[in-house]
């Protein structure tokens, strides 16, 4: 039988077992997530300067192109061309140097639905120089979402009354009211608009069948011939007219043969002006009622005289005989 003295040494070294096995997972574990998250490999630092990190803290992890490779160390407000700005310094696993170059860029991204902040880096391009220990790197400001936030909210509230509205005008559409109602609704311009499309379609029958006077002008080209021909000679009569010898042409280039013309019809003018007025025999002819009263009564005489030598010519016919 064990005595127990036995049994108190044996529950001793339990113990003391369970303990370095706890102690050795404990350091296995640090171990591994060191080597996973590499904070047992050689790092160097680069500098970044942003004008806000919308909560981004120190322990932050950093990545290039997604993998993790470093976390944010520092946030201290700093100068950057007189302006006052944010320096965000990041330690990064030396392994990955040769990736991050002058081009490179870095901005601050939200992991996960809790909004973790982290810092992203682009890769850069084998032409451009890559960057040392202490060197800056290129940093894009992160998106306000305060004034993203009221922005948003304007825009609701203009889409909200730009809904109202639409439903209104949708109303009033329903309703029939106004000139689009009226289109909507009334079923006589569907009526008016289907006669009108009968109407276009037998109009383009006939055109094709060659049926109506519409189709004869555009097929028969007669006319067309004729027209050609009276613009033909219009080019040719306008064309004689600036260019030929006869009198039309010597009427339309030659300005004494106008001026003269004119003078003539100044002189017929005044002419007829006169006469209007009672002046000569032509003016009296026309004007004078007197003498127009005694030219009928002599006509009325000869014509008395003339059939009265018809009637009886002897009286007015005398022959003698020597």
């Amino acid at each position: 039988m064990r005595t127990r003295e036995q049994d108190e040494k044996r529950h001793e070294i339990t113990v003391g077992l369970m303990i370095l096995i706890g102690i050795a997972l404990i350091i296995f574990v640090i171990f591994a997530v060191s080597r996973q998250q590499g904070l047992l490999e050689e790092r160097y630092e680069l500098n970044v300067h942003m004008s806000r990190v919308n909560g981004l803290q120190i322990g932050a992890p950093v990545r290039l192109s997604g993998v993790r490779v470093g976390s944010v160390t520092g946030l201290e407000f700093g100068e950057e061309s007189g302006n006052t700005k944010i320096q965000v310094t990041l330690q990064i696993q030396k392994s990955v140097q040769g990736k991050i170059r002058e081009n490179s860029k870095a901005y601050i991204g939200t992991l996960g639905l809790l909004g973790d902040k982290f810092v992203s880096i682009t890769m850069g391009t084998k032409k451009y120089r890559v960057l040392e220990n202490g060197d800056e790197l290129q940093g894009s400001d992160p998106v306000d979402i305060e004034k993203l936030i009221d922005k948003s909210v304007g825009a609701l509230d203009v889409l909200q009354q730009t809904g109202v509205q639409l439903k209104e005008i949708s109303e009033k559409i329903n309703s029939g009211q106004g000139t689009i109602g009226l289109l909507v609704n009334d079923d006589k311009l569907y009526e008016n608009l289907n006669s009108s499309m009968t109407a276009l379609s037998q109009l383009q029958t006939d055109l094709t069948e060659g049926q109506g006077t519409l189709a004869k002008i555009l097929r028969d080209t007669t006319m067309y011939d004729e027209l050609y021909t009276f613009l033909k000679n219009a080019n040719i009569l306008a064309d004689s007219l600036v260019n030929g010898d006869g009198s039309a042409a010597k009427f339309v280039n030659d300005k004494a043969m106008y001026n003269e013309l004119v003078a003539d019809l100044q002189s017929m003018k005044k002419i007829f002006a006169k006469i209007d007025s009672g002046h000569g025999s032509a003016g009296k002819l026309l004007n004078d009622e007197n003498l127009y009263e005694d030219i009928v009564r002599a006509t009325a005489h000869l014509d008395s005289l003339l059939i009265d030598i018809k009637k009886n010519p002897k009286r007015y016919l005398t022959v003698e005989v020597f």
